[in-house]
């Protein structure tokens, strides 16, 4: 789409001395609106050492370059250019929203305090503020600004903030209740669409949350996180085609953005997938046998007292021990091992060997972990799971579950993750893998 012929010069426009907070935003919407006014933009902020002689300052030079790359959505690049210059009202604004954007909530309330002591009455100010606070966990201080913003004026803003102050403190009914009524009075009020159809997806409302991305999905300038949602929602959905779609329209905008690329890997792989009905028997037929309790299986009166002395009450969990845990036990010698290992050796599998959990014994001779939770150090608990290679259809059930840790993993059994939809055998046989390397096991139930 051509821009039309009286959008914005921002040749003309970032020099100007005195610019409203709104205008900045109404800027930024033209760009995202018009593909040929985002190239400029790119260009003068290429070549941005040509127009900063026509600032009245070089602090403002400097300012107005970190906005520019605010204006196209580059906060990243934004914050370090914003942070050397000295404080003004205007920086402290903008340098505020991109730490919002970054999620460094501490440092936005700080900036976005500057910018309120500057001038109370912005409305603009006080409402990025008043979040800030509420990504703070400044409850008491946030329900008081948003009553006096209520009082003042009951804006869709006013309200998105009332509901967002219910939302965080988990109360999604009156946080829906709140996100409508901004709706009502902005029906293109972006964060409320946002939050609600995040609720509606978690809720399983599915044409609900569909309605509300699509509706946002149209916003310029684009919000990044209802595309990649709208992707993965499209991804439970199967409709994966649909999902790379939406991928790939970020990396239209940011072709480094890294999430994106993976997502857009495990859509564009997904579209070329089969069932293989053999290996989900398998699979099936495994679980039955990790799950058969010991009490059903004929051991031996010492084999069956040494795991009582475990606390072993399944196959699976006999997996998870090693030749070593079971000799540590008294009274339990190379005859009762080897009549544990000719069982386990009849349904295929094997003890844990060389701090790597048990597990099917495939042909050629290859353990694949398939254990119970096992003991493991702090240090491994406190691991964050973005810190390994995962599929992109495994981080996001890990998202849309809230796991962060490796503890927060193991606090979970496999059925749980298998309630997540598109996730599979295939993905727990990849978590097993990961979590073997560790020595670490999940619960089959």
């Amino acid at each position: 789409m051509a821009p039309a012929g009286d959008v914005v010069d921002l040749k003309e426009f970032l020099p100007t001395e005195e610019i409203p907070l709104e205008r900045f935003h109404e800027v930024r919407r033209e760009i995202h609106c018009h593909v040929d006014l985002r190239t400029r933009a790119e260009e003068v902020l290429f070549d941005f050492g040509a127009l900063a002689r026509k600032f009245s300052s070089e602090n403002k030079a400097e300012i107005r370059k970190g906005v520019g790359r605010w204006l196209l959505g580059q906060v990243e690049q934004a914050i370090p250019i914003l942070e050397q210059a000295r404080m003004s009202k205007e920086k402290s604004y903008f340098l505020g929203l991109c730490y919002l954007d970054t999620g460094r909530t501490d440092d936005a309330l700080a900036q976005l305090k500057e910018a309120y002591d500057a001038d109370t009455a912005d409305p603009l100010i006080s409402g990025a503020y008043c979040e800030a606070k509420i990504r703070a966990g400044k409850y008491e201080e946030a329900e008081a600004h948003v009553e006096r913003l209520l009082k003042k004026e009951a804006t869709a803003e006013a309200h998105y903030l009332k509901a967002l102050l219910a939302d965080v403190q988990g109360g999604h009914d009156q946080a829906s209740a709140g996100y409508e009524k901004a709706l009502e009075v902005e029906p293109a009020h972006a964060r409320s669409l946002f939050r609600l159809a995040y609720i509606m997806d978690m809720a399983g409302e599915d044409a609900r949350a569909l309605e509300l991305y699509e509706q946002l999905r149209k916003l310029r300038p684009m919000h990044l996180n209802t595309v990649m949602n709208l992707g993965v929602f499209y991804e439970d959905r199967g409709e994966f085609e649909r999902a790379a779609q939406c991928y790939q329209s970020v990396l239209d905008y940011f072709p480094n953005h890294a999430r994106a690329q993976l997502y857009l890997r495990d859509a564009r792989a997904s579209m070329t997938m089969f069932y293989d009905e053999d290996a989900a028997k398998r699979e099936a037929k495994l679980m039955q046998v990790l799950n058969q309790p010991v009490a059903e299986i004929s051991f031996s009166p010492r084999v069956r007292g040494a795991l009582q002395k475990l606390g072993v009450n399944s196959i699976g969990e006999i997996v998870s021990r090693s030749e070593e845990d079971l000799l540590g036990i008294p009274n339990f010698g190379r005859t009762s091992l080897r009549e544990l290992k000719e069982f386990l050796s009849s349904k295929g599998l094997s003890l844990a060997s060389g701090g790597a959990p048990g597990g099917l014994v495939e042909e050629g001779g290859a353990e694949e972990p398939v254990t119970a939770t096992t003991t493991a150090s702090v240090e491994v608990l406190k691991k964050n799971l973005g810190d390994f290679e995962w599929s992109g259809r495994i981080r996001k059930v890990f998202e849309k579950l809230n796991l962060v840790s490796v503890g927060d993993l193991l606090s979970k059994t496999e059925q749980d993750l298998l309630k997540s939809k598109n996730l599979g055998q295939t993905s727990i046989k990849e978590i097993r893998k990961k979590l073997g390397q560790l020595g670490l096991g999940m619960n089959a139930e």
